[in-house]
Formats: C-alpha cells, structure tokens, sequence
C-alpha cells in the first residue's frame, strides 16, 4: 500500500515486473533485476522512451470510475540491450506527480491505483521513466490524458480485438510476484490473458522466491506440464498435511537448487508451473500464488490465448480476435452487481486445479482462487451471470478473456486424464467455464471436453433421475426411493461413484443444502441464457436446480450463496 492524494490508501497490482520490488529502493530493484542477468558493457546513453496509454489496453480518453486508473506504456529500450525498471507517477498535468508520486513497479509495463481519489471532472496525466542497470534514467513520458468520471470513450480498437501484446528480447520475466531468470536475453512476450511465454529452448537459471531446503521442509517448488490423473506433486513437501509423506516427488520439482552452474532447461511444449508456498507448513491450501510460463518454439499471435498448463500440446489454437461476444446477451442487471473489474481480478490469476479429489484444495494459491467449491462454483456462477447483463465491451471482454482462459486450463485438466470428483461441495464448478470458451470460440474441441467423458465434474456425477433398475427396484435399491419417485430429478453426494450414499430425505446429506445447488443456479442460469443446455448434456442438473430452488426458502443462503444470483434467477429463469 502507498498514500496517495488526501492521505487515500492506493494500491499497485503489478502485472508483470522483473522482480519483486515492494519496499525496496530503486537502487535495490536494479541490484535485483541484475543479479543473474548478463551483464551490458559499460555505456551512457539512457533508455528511449516511449508510448504511455491511459487504460488497460488500448489509450481511453474518459472513464466512469473516480476511484481507481490503469495505464499501460510500450517498453523503454536500453541502447545495449539490458533490463530497465520503471517508475510511474499520476498528476493533473503532464510529469505532474500530485495525485500519485513516483512509485517503483519493477519491469512491469501497466499499473493500477485503486481506492484513489481522482479529482472529477478534471484530466489527469500518466507519467513514465526508466532507468537501466548503470543508474541512466531516461527521459519522462506522458500519457494524453484521461478524463474523470465521464462515460468511457470508445477505445481505438474494435471490441472483440484484444490489445497488442508486445514481444522482445528479456533478461528475466516475473508474473503475479515469480521472477524467471534466464542465461540469456530471451525471446518472450505475453499471451493475451497477461502470462508470459519464451521461445526456446531456454536456460533458467534462478527463479525467485527460491526452492530450497528450510527446517526440513521443501518449498516453493515448480512443476513441468503436471499430470492430473496423480496425487504426487513437486510445490511443497508438507503439502497435505498428516498425509504428506509420499506425495511429495522431489523429481517433480524442477526449481529446487537452481543456479547458472545447474540451470534448467525448459523445452519447447513445455509449461512450467511455479509456486510460493504459504509461510507456515500443513496449512490447506499450502501454497499461496502460482504463475505459468509457457515454452514455445516460435513467436505466437499477438491475440493467442495461453494453452493449457497440463499435457504436452502447447500448439496456440485458440485467439481472442476470434471471440463470439454476439453469444453474450445485455440483460439488465438485478441489484448487487459486483465490479467487472473485481472479477477480472479473480479469475485473471491461474487456477492451479490439477490434483484429483478434495485434497485438490491444498494446491489452490490464496492468492489465485477460491480455497472451496462453493465459493469457486459462486464465483464462476456470478461472472457467468456477469457476462449476460448490459456492459461496456471492453469490461466484458476483459471478464470474458479471464473466463475463457480458466476454461482452456480446465479443458487441459480434462483432456489429460482429471476429473472434478463428486464428493461433498469439492469437485462442483469447472464445467461451465470450459463450456464458456467452446461456445465463444466456436471450438469443438472444447465442447466436447465440456461433454466427454461422462461424470468428469462433480455437478454432473451428483444429479440424476431415479430410476426402475429392476422389476420392484428403484436406484439399485439405494436412497429409500420407490416406485412414486420415478423421473424425480435428484442429487446424491457421490451418484455416479458410490450410489450406497444416495439419501432421498432432504436433509439426510447436508451437503444438499450446504454447499452444492444454492451455488450452482448462475450458471445453470448463464447456460440456459445461452442457450447451450443440449451441448451441456446433463438434463438431469438443469431439472434438479428448477426443483431445488422450488424447496428452498427465498432469501435463504441455502437457495442461494450469493443474493445477486438469486435475483437474477428469480427475475429471468422464466425467459429462459
């Protein structure tokens, strides 16, 4: 956190910085972005400057909001090559730094203030400089001005076209706090959700925070294209508390003791996941960020999104240019709508999601996503909701590029082997984005995955219709059900796997009411919305959450998680 105008809190969301610069000193960030780093012979000549936008993508000349900025800059070129470390001010005139002072963002080529107090009605100034490893400070660069708390102009691109995402030759890249430090200035850039690709082969020789031996404990580990049919993992050695003995491979993690002498060699089709562990061991979820960096063998489209983590095909099959945002309806929004740029923030970090069964929240970064499947399957139903209600097409593009690329990530889980398995609230809320990007991208690959094979997510594996499996015999005789509850849509903790725990009591399992359909109506509601119920091809849950919602009492938190989605039921289903 730093003061901003008036003593108003501001905090800086750094998208991508060479190293993590929090409380240090500028002299300190370039002794961090060094360290590594090939050394540029000596010289004198200060970075050039370059182009500063107002806004996250493309230059804006007004906005609605009043408390929060985002301005984006080309990068600053060193003359010789070497890494620079930006700093970036916000002023009511051009260098001004009266509304923000110069404040240090590392490598990153964007920043954000949010909770500021911008001064309405008045145009306010984004200011650049940099400087390169031998203390050279370039010259200031300006933004054109962005006025506060007018309607947003529109942007200089089309909607549905992403940004330009910028290529270049880099020493080290860092994402969501993770620095990859390669032998090399490499060839690297970012796909169009904000993660980084490098052409390879390449050489990293350090990644930070370190992997290393610490009281006994291995921490801060990375895996390489992880397998999500297994339980074995490489992040944390304590990872799954009383039953971590075994499950931690130290042949999996591919960070522990890096240097330049034993640097490790990321190949082309690989992804290489890499995590911060949380401070204190057997704590769930054990890890507290991750971030992707993916090897390619060529420069791929500027508008590519990045394949998935899991598997080995790291081909660029899928482009925002091609997004379907017609698919999207412009509904009005019922009361309690969040912040698109809220939900950006939520899904726009990686969803680690590759460990089978509820264990699986162990892997979940606090940092990334939410720890339980009820606050996951909430949070993918409010921006499946989000995405139907009137925006402005750049926020809904933002929230449905977020959304698209958890899709992809799941997809990769699936494709590769994993399920979401039924099993209390744990597995519930990974189809609907997967189902997202087929339908926006017209994929079918995708489609199918959302379909194929049968009871990979939990929401699936839970509903069913009670059924006459013999003469006199109803659901293989389990769940006290009879001969009156044939074609009763129902849900049973673990249908698919072990129908013996089925219960046709409602409140025999609390997990009926607890912790799966009061959080699965948004986006069934989103997924009628678009009228994608045959491709999901599961009627049994369309039917269940129609009944469920019936029972339960309005305004309870047991129909509904979250009271916008409740509202938006109650105001739409009936159209859809």
């Amino acid at each position: 956190m730093m003061e901003g105008v008036a003593g108003a809190p501001v905090r800086l969301t750094r998208r991508g910085k060479l190293a993590d610069v929090k409380g240090l000193t500028l002299a300190a960030c370039l002794t961090a972005c060094a360290a590594g780093a090939p050394q540029p012979t000596a010289q004198n000549a200060p970075p050039r400057v370059a182009a500063v936008r107002d806004g996250i993508g493309a230059d804006l000349d007004s906005q609605d909001a009043r408390t929060s900025l985002f301005a984006n800059w080309d990068d600053f070129v060193d003359p010789e090559g070497g890494p620079v470390i930006y700093e970036w001010a916000v002023g009511t005139n051009p260098g001004a730094t009266d509304l923000q002072d110069w404040s240090h963002v590392g490598g990153a080529t964007r920043g954000i203030t949010e909770r500021a107090e911008l001064p309405v009605g008045s145009t306010v100034y984004v200011s650049v400089r940099a400087t390169d490893l031998q203390g050279n400070r370039s010259q200031v660069a300006s933004s054109d001005g962005i006025v506060i708390g007018q309607p947003e102009a529109a942007p200089s691109v089309r909607p549905g076209q992403p940004p330009p995402v910028k290529t270049g030759f880099q020493a080290a890249v860092d994402h969501h706090g993770i620095t990859w430090t390669f032998d090399r200035p490499t060839q690297a850039g970012r796909f169009v959700n904000g993660d980084w690709w490098v052409v390879g082969p390449v050489h990293i020789v350090a990644i930070t925070p370190i992997s290393a031996l610490d009281g006994g404990r291995v921490r801060n580990g990375a895996m390489i294209n992880p397998d999500p049919k297994v339980q074995q993992q490489g992040y944390d050695s304590t990872m799954f508390g009383e039953a971590a003995a075994g499950r931690y491979d130290p042949a999996l993690n591919v960070a522990f003791d890096l240097s330049r002498q034993r640097p490790l060699q990321l190949q082309p089709g690989q992804s290489l996941v890499s995590t911060v562990s949380v401070p204190l061991a057997g704590q769930m979820p054990q890890l507290e960020r991750c971030a992707v960096l993916t090897c390619l063998d060529a420069t791929p489209p500027a508008d590519a999104f990045r394949p998935p983590y899991c598997g080995s095909d790291k081909s660029c099959r899928w482009f925002a240019g091609k997004l379907d945002l017609t698919r999207l309806l412009r509904l009005e929004p019922a009361a309690g709508a969040p912040l698109v740029s809220d939900l950006v923030e939520r899904f726009e970090h990686t969803w680690l999601d590759h460990v089978p069964g509820w264990t699986g929240r162990y892997l979940h970064p606090t940092q990334n996503m939410p720890d339980y499947g009820r606050e996951l399957s909430d949070l993918v139903g409010i921006g499946a909701l989000m995405l139907q209600i009137d925006l402005p097409p750049q926020e809904k593009q933002r929230l449905a590029i977020a959304m698209v690329q958890l899709g992809i990530d799941l997809h990769g889980v699936v494709q590769n082997g994993g399920r979401f398995l039924a099993d209390g609230g744990s597995g519930s809320g990974r189809k609907f984005p997967v189902l997202l990007a087929g339908a926006l991208l017209q994929d079918q690959d995708l489609l199918r995955s959302a379909r194929e094979p049968r009871f990979a997510f939990a929401e699936d594996a839970q509903t069913f219709y009670v059924a006459e499996t013999a003469p006199g015999v109803c659901n293989g005789g389990h769940g006290g059900y009879g001969p009156e509850d044939v074609g009763l849509p129902e849900w049973g903790n673990r249908h698919a796997d072990d129908p013996s725990l089925d219960a046709k009591s409602w409140t025999g399992d609390p997990y009926r009411r607890c912790c799966t359909a009061n959080v699965w109506a948004g986006f069934v509601l989103a997924t009628r919305i678009m009228g994608l119920r045959d491709e999901w091809a599961h009627p049994a849950l369309f039917d269940y959450v129609d009944r469920y919602l019936q029972i339960e009492p309005r305004g309870a938190w047991t129909r509904a998680w979250t009271p916008f989605v409740e509202r938006m039921w109650d105001r739409y289903r009936a159209q859809f």
